[in-house]
């Protein structure tokens, strides 16, 4: 038995309102997948200069920052709009 007949059989043994949710699932998973093939690839620059802000994060001159955590994350988030970047 192929995975494609198993995933509609224990799909059709559902109840309808999980059966929604099923599909529901499967038509987000192939928005991703659409998503996710026409994202450009980042170039090799682009990967070099995000390791790198890595790599410099913990080099802030500031040795207070475990202390400062709390207010850094409340100026960061707006709770009405969530993250953004200063």
């Amino acid at each position: 038995m192929n995975l494609e007949t198993v995933i509609a059989e224990k799909v059709h043994a559902l109840p309808i309102g999980k059966q929604a949710k099923v599909l529901e699932f499967v038509e987000d998973l192939a928005h991703e997948e659409v998503k996710s093939k026409n994202k450009p690839e980042k170039t090799d620059e682009e990967k070099r200069q995000g390791r790198l802000a890595l790599i410099g994060i913990g080099k802030s001159g500031r040795s207070d920052l475990s202390e400062r955590v709390d207010e850094m994350l409340a100026e960061g988030a707006n709770k009405r709009e969530g993250w953004s970047l200063p």
